[in-house]
């Protein structure tokens, strides 16, 4: 009975121990089953970006992502990738300049551009949560009194505006962006910013105000919203942001005043060389100031999801973080520009200063998205194509390479657009045709090829490029208007 029963037990600890075994193994298994799919893709992506366009007929053609920096001249990018609602990867290529050829390292910031509103709205709203400030509070009066004080004409009626319609860009504004300033420029103050006074390089900010127009976004939105919350709090706003946002997040890698420590990557003009000084100063920091990375923007962005959907205790009270990502059209988002339905419903934004580029993309249904930085401003082409890789691996609703057809004309129409344009006194655009296709050759730059769209637009596959021709009443050529992305040339024909 006894030898009976220590076999039963040895059994009875060889079968927990084969259990044992077999956990450590699923688990093992599990774990190297994630870091290959994480590997896979980012492999997937190193080699398999994609152009904005490809011909009827063909496959879009898969583009290596160290090519295409060097194509697209832009130093480097900083990449982190959202799946299961929390960052899959984060990773770096390039350099921080074109003199020194630092690497980017993890810890590397970037001038955030219009990345800069949803922290500045999320500071607001945790001052309303605290009962210092009310969204409804009107302050057109307050604005009245900065800029309209000492004015022979004044308007009829009494301005009005509230702190959400600032923060959802609804309250009248004329669209403007802030350029910056180079280093060794004054920079002015936000009174000066709104009154359009030297040496603020912008027009007032009443001109082409009006309360009728819906949304429009315009950085004097947020320059007097960091105005009266200054004048509100007794507190300037990184040092109100720090409190409010940043040191619960631990955001240690985002900020306003560049810490001498600061590991800077360098802004690159569109024709390669660094920009003056490194970077251009945003004296409108609530508009376009910020400094971050994808690691450390992501956690503030995913904090704010999470808020949205009920976490307790968190950053945001759950009905403010909904605000934030409301689809209400009166006040679409507040600090966020949105776009789309269910689960193609996204936040979807880019960033934009002197050197700098950005984009975020997050899909709150299905967890995932991706925030991607870049040290140029020919940055948005490449960023664009990086997307589309990221759609294709990750199967995304939105962000696909579009089909488009080979049409061509009689002689006769492409001829008429042959000729010089000139954009300024040294630039000039020699165009040609062969075949069914337009050659645009500008100067000191390679020529193009571009395709019919219309018998009067024209586009280039790479990159991806517009070209319109102006006509008179007559149906004569006068020139021409060049696009890309948010990029305009205009020229005029002068032969």
């Amino acid at each position: 009975m006894k030898t009976a029963n220590r076999a039963a037990g040895a059994r009875k600890r060889l079968g927990l121990l084969s259990f044992a075994l077999a956990a450590i193994l699923l688990s093992s298994l599990a774990c190297q089953t994630e870091k290959s799919i994480k590997k896979s893709r980012i492999d997937r992506l190193e080699k398999g970006l994609y152009r904005a366009v490809y011909f009827r007929g063909e496959k879009p053609e898969k583009l290596g992502l160290v090519d295409r920096l060097q194509f697209f001249k832009v130093p480097g990018i900083s990449l982190a990738v959202v799946d299961k609602d929390k960052v899959e990867w984060f990773k770096t290529y390039g350099y921080k300049d074109i003199i020194k050829y630092e690497k980017l390292t993890p810890a590397t910031v970037f001038q955030a551009g219009e990345l800069s509103q949803p922290v500045t709205a999320a500071a607001i709203l945790a001052e309303v949560a605290q009962g210092r400030l009310q969204l409804e509070e009107q302050i057109g009066s307050y604005y009245e009194d900065i800029v309209l004080a000492g004015m022979k004409f004044r308007p009829r009626g009494r301005i009005s505006f509230t702190l959400s319609q600032l923060l959802s860009h609804s309250a009248g504004f004329y669209p403007w962006v802030s350029t910056g300033y180079p280093p060794a420029v004054n920079l002015p103050d936000l009174t000066r910013i709104l009154r359009g006074e030297e040496p603020a390089g912008n027009f007032s900010s009443w001109r082409g105000f009006d309360p009728e127009a819906g949304v429009r976004y315009s950085d004097f939105n947020y320059v007097l919203l960091q105005k009266f919350l200054e004048d509100k709090t007794g507190k300037n706003l990184p040092e109100l942001v720090s409190q409010d946002i940043f040191f619960p997040l631990n955001l240690t890698r985002t900020f306003w005043n560049l810490p001498g420590t600061a590991d800077l990557a360098t802004g690159h003009s569109r024709e390669g060389p660094a920009v003056e000084g490194g970077y251009y100063r945003y004296p409108e920091e609530a508009a376009r100031g910020l400094w971050s990375n994808p690691l450390d923007y992501l956690k503030f962005v995913l904090e704010i999801v999470d808020c949205a959907r009920g976490k307790k205790d968190g950053l945001l009270p759950p009905e403010l973080a909904r605000q934030m990502l409301s689809v209400d059209p009166r006040h679409p988002g507040l600090g966020f520009r949105l776009e789309g339905e269910r689960e193609k419903f996204k936040i979807y934004m880019t960033g934009k200063t002197h050197g700098f580029r950005s984009v975020l993309v997050i899909y709150p249904a299905l967890g995932q998205g991706a925030l991607i930085m870049a040290n140029s401003e020919n940055g948005s082409l490449l960023l664009d194509e990086i997307l589309r890789g990221l759609s294709a691996i990750y199967d995304w609703p939105d962000f696909k390479p579009e089909e488009k057809p080979l049409y061509r004309l009689d002689p006769s129409i492409y001829q008429q657009y042959v000729g010089r344009y000139q954009v300024n006194g040294s630039y000039y655009l020699e165009i040609s045709f062969e075949d069914y296709y337009l050659v645009v050759h500008p100067t000191g730059q390679t020529p193009t090829k571009f395709y019919v769209e219309t018998q009067t637009i024209f586009f280039s596959v790479d990159p991806f490029l517009r070209i319109k021709f102006n006509l008179d009443e007559k149906g004569q050529v006068t020139g021409l208007i060049l696009w890309q992305e948010d990029y305009e040339i205009r020229a005029r024909k002068i032969n």
